[in-house]
């Protein structure tokens, strides 16, 4: 439990990293849309949709990190991440047409060293910094991602009467494909929220600071 006086000695997050935070709710919000619209729930749309989020994510994210991320440590963190996901995404993209295997394995390792990453990030700012918290409630979101992936059999299958009678399938991947869509919406709105707080908080206190004494 952080007491009020440690709460207070926190920095407050670096002003422009709410850009990173809104750039990556923008990619994961694209990529939840479209699981959720396409009725096609296949390893191959899988692999194409995780490949090229991760691989815009990866580019993206890697490239402003090293203007917006003033912190060195951190900012080889989050480059370390898009480094992963750019060969996670690059991988998916080359081996669309391989099936569920490489979806479930691409995705759970690319869940796991990204979520540990984001993890360790929120561990070393956690006495320092408020960012901490949102890296922690992401690397955490990330890391479960991965034990689902992990866990999830991959001949699943279970059939249901489903609607005007017509049964309804429901299979490994079209479990991975919606689980994977869902992280993506969660994570969008919890980084859109945190994204747009930092900016929020920057302009409450540039406007406290005019106020006349």
């Amino acid at each position: 439990m952080v007491t009020p006086a440690r709460a207070r000695a926190l920095e407050p997050a670096p002003t422009r990293y709410w850009i990173l935070h809104v750039v990556r709710a923008v990619i994961l919000a694209a990529v939840g849309l479209f699981i959720t619209f396409s009725r096609d729930h296949s390893p191959h749309l899988g692999l194409i949709a995780f490949g090229a989020f991760a691989l815009v994510s990866g580019i993206v994210i890697g490239t402003l990190s090293v203007r917006l991320v003033d912190d060195a440590p951190t900012r080889r963190l989050v480059i370390a991440q898009a480094v992963v996901s750019i060969a996670a995404g690059t991988i998916a993209l080359a081996l669309q047409t391989t099936g569920l295997g490489t979806l479930l394995l691409t995705v759970s390792i690319w869940a796991g060293l990204t979520g540990v990453l984001e993890l360790y990030a929120g561990y070393r700012l956690a006495r320092r910094s408020t960012l901490s918290r949102d890296f922690l409630i992401a690397g955490g979101l990330t890391a479960l991602l991965a034990i689902v992936f992990v866990l999830l059999p991959p001949d699943f299958q279970q059939t249901d009467g489903g609607m005007d009678n017509v049964p309804l399938t429901l299979t490994s991947s079209v479990i991975a494909v919606g689980v994977f869509g869902a992280y993506a919406a969660v994570m969008a709105v919890f980084l859109a929220i945190g994204g747009l707080s930092i900016k929020w908080q920057k302009a409450d206190d540039e406007a406290s600071t005019e106020e006349p004494a």
